[in-house]
């Protein structure tokens, strides 16, 4: 991979766009088919889906592992993204617009697992393996969805709610508005915590983008899976496409050597209650009803111009 010939084929392989499409569809399509045969969480009492499913797979099997240190005062230990006064100053000037009474101490995260520990030392073995197997192809997907977030109207395309790009300015408004709030907290959590990254504590994974902020929790699994809550509540019959969506940027950030598993659940519980106190509060409330009527107008508009194409 370190071949000047390698490298060619992976700017190469940048500049088809249809390559990292067809490799995203094909991740999305089987988790599409997988997953309505998983277990999800049933509607709570409030109106929405608030419950979030047990952990599996290899997010299971880490949990599983010791995340205590090796043994008092290691110096691995000790290791700490470095914190940086005027940045925190800089991105927590930015109040919340919703969770305005929401302190970060109210969300119930596990800690990450110690740097020393077995529980890391088993998810580092993991990233290496994945470093070790990805291909141009895993590289160029997860880089191109790492750096281009969808937009609702492109959700409500690819759902097949309207065909043509739509404007949704109540949408983007609240998205804007949760973006603000879950900025707030997740850099909170992130000088809460001050994980390092992965390459840090192992020096032979090589990550494939600059970080300039620490691990724990993972913004960009944090924000793949709030939108899944959000869309989910939108269009609750494709609650499988979007949780699978979010699923994929998990791994895709593992992939590129920039997060521990641990990370990315850290990220789901979190955005998990972060969802759940966005629907109690009775602002988000309203201006989520408002979205509602949006959606199902353009959603409407596109279906009878639809038929009456076919009436012509």
């Amino acid at each position: 991979m370190k071949t000047a010939s390698s490298l060619n084929d992976f700017f190469f392989q940048l500049s088809v766009p249809g390559k990292y499409f067809r490799k995203i569809n094909s991740c999305i399509t089987g988790l599409f088919i997988l997953f309505p045969f998983l277990s999800f969480a049933q509607t709570g009492t409030a109106g929405y889906d608030k419950d979030l499913a047990p952990v599996r797979g290899n997010y299971k099997t880490f949990e599983s592992l010791s995340p205590r240190p090796k043994a008092p005062n290691l110096d691995i230990d000790k290791l700490k993204f470095p914190f940086n006064q005027a940045w925190a100053d800089k991105v927590l000037s930015v109040k919340p617009v919703y969770l305005t009474t929401v302190s970060v101490n109210d969300f119930k995260i596990p800690d990450p697992p110690a740097n020393s520990s077995d529980q890391a030392r088993a998810e580092l073995n993991y990233l290496l393996s994945l470093q070790y197997n990805r291909t141009m192809e895993d590289i160029t997907t997860s880089i191109y969805m790492s750096n281009n977030p969808e937009s609702p109207s492109d959700v409500g395309q690819q759902i097949g709610y309207w065909t043509d790009p739509q404007k949704l300015p109540l949408t983007d408004s609240l998205m804007d508005n949760v973006e603000k709030d879950g900025d707030f907290f997740l850099w909170s959590l992130k000088f809460k915590y001050a994980r390092v990254r992965p390459y840090v504590v192992e020096p032979k994974i090589h990550d494939l983008e600059e970080s300039r902020a620490s691990s724990y929790p993972s913004g960009h699994v944090v924000y793949a899976y709030i939108r899944a809550f959000i869309y989910t509540e939108l269009a609750p019959e494709f609650k499988d496409y979007f949780i699978s969506k979010a699923y994929i940027m998990s791994r895709v950030r593992q992939i590129i050597g920039v997060h521990y598993p641990s990370d990315c659940e850290g990220s789901r519980i979190f955005a998990r209650q972060f969802v759940n106190m966005l629907f109690e509060n009775e602002k988000f409330r309203h201006d989520f009803e408002n979205v509602k009527k949006e959606w199902a107008a353009k959603r409407d508009q596109s279906s009878g111009n639809t038929l009456g194409a076919l009436k012509m």
